[in-house]
């Protein structure tokens, strides 16, 4: 079984039968390609059944976190959501598509136009506010042009993005976090609290859970 979860910028795909995993841009994946099942922003276009991404990251948190008792963040190019369990029921849930807007694309995007190495750049204790992260780059550029080393005033945004995420998952001891900003060693580094990675395909293993108890 081929799954996908086609989100904004990048397209994960998961081969079931071999393990396989493959991570592409969705610009790159051919417009005939279809999964049997997927999820994510554009997933309608390339998959004959949808799951909703709470759905897939409630049941993935199911499957792989050992504890009764957590919270499941997932912070991708577009937006933001996470799960909340507590003794092994799910008790809450919130997606966040607008202060969360574009936080990976914009750190991405910052980090190749400013020439930032995210793995070489230390965390800072200072943080820049933004209500998503386009707004955010234009604070970083400000900075900039004040003199602010181009790496230090990324690193601030990443600071204050990870701050914001941390609040809008109400503020948990301990976090595990998916998405594609599990890369960035940088972002890792500036959440507040502990963080514990789980890795890209983490939806995916959602969406498996699905599949097999649907479509057989």
């Amino acid at each position: 079984m081929i799954l996908l979860d086609a989100g904004t910028t990048y397209a994960k795909i998961l081969n079931t039968d071999t393990n396989d995993r493959i991570v592409k841009r969705v610009s790159d994946l051919e417009k005939t390609f279809k999964a049997d099942a997927g999820t994510g922003h554009n997933i309608n276009r390339f998959a004959n059944h949808s799951v909703n991404e709470i759905i897939a990251l409630a049941n993935a948190g199911k499957k792989l976190i050992g504890e009764d008792s957590f919270t499941l963040l997932d912070i991708g190019s577009r937006d933001a959501k996470y799960v909340v369990f507590e003794n092994r029921n799910f008790i809450h849930s919130d997606w966040n598509t607008e202060c969360g807007a574009f936080t990976g694309q914009a750190i991405e995007i910052l980090g190749n136009y400013l020439n930032v190495d995210y793995s070489k750049t230390p965390p800072q204790k200072e943080f820049i506010t933004a209500t998503c992260g386009l707004l955010g780059m234009g604070h970083v550029f400000d900075s900039v042009a004040t003199g602010v080393e181009p790496g230090i005033a990324a690193a601030m945004l990443i600071k204050g993005v990870c701050i914001s995420m941390y609040r809008f998952a109400r503020k948990p001891k301990r976090i595990y976090l998916t998405g594609g900003l599990v890369n960035n060693q940088l972002f890792v580094r500036s959440m507040p609290c502990e963080t514990v990675i789980l890795d890209r395909f983490t939806l995916l293993e959602g969406v498996k859970e699905y599949a097999l108890n649907n479509l057989k």
